[in-house]
């Protein structure tokens, strides 16, 4: 009892969280160009929404985008290697 173990829900929602505001947020930049061009500034190789979504999961050292929404430490990691330099790079070159 108070024992999670295979089957009973527990665990899979506790392994697989559901991603919120900064998840969705890394998946739309994913699959903008001017995040891959972004990526490609920075010396990162970036032709595909799969390579910017790898380069978020390699950054902010997670496994799932999810994770961005229920790890303090992803999610500023994500802040400084991710959000804070793409919004100055947006920035500078007069993007919303």
């Amino acid at each position: 009892m108070g024992h999670p173990f295979p089957g009973d829900g527990l665990m899979g929602a506790a392994q697989h969280p559901k991603g919120g505001a900064l998840a969705r947020l890394a998946g739309l930049w994913a699959n903008e160009p001017e995040f891959l061009d972004w990526m490609r500034s920075i010396g990162q190789p970036a032709n595909t929404p799969v390579d910017a979504a790898e380069f978020v999961r390699a950054r902010c050292c997670i496994e799932s985008r999810a994770q961005l929404d229920h790890d303090p430490r992803a999610k500023a990691r994500f802040e400084q290697y991710v959000r804070g330099p793409y919004a100055k790079y947006r920035a500078a070159a007069g993007l919303r």
